[in-house]
């Protein structure tokens, strides 16, 4: 469960992000909400991203086939 500090509130106690999503009047305008919002995009779009150098693994390890013109050479 992920919790944010509202401004709104006395005192600034945590709350449930989905109490907040759901119930308050002011999650349209609320930065702590809006930044939570931004980092759950921005690791969504990291998460399908691959690991960093599989991708270059992948290729070093697939065999290439000799060029016809080097062969002769």
């Amino acid at each position: 469960m992920d919790y944010i500090t509202c401004e709104t509130r006395k005192n600034a106690p945590k709350i449930n992000v989905l109490i907040c999503e759901k119930k308050c009047q002011h999650a349209k305008t609320c930065k702590p909400y809006l930044n939570y919002l931004k980092v759950q995009s921005a690791t969504a779009a990291l998460k399908d991203c691959p690991l960093e150098g599989e991708d270059l693994l992948s290729i070093k390890e697939s065999p290439q086939k000799p060029s016809p013109l080097t062969v002769g050479k």
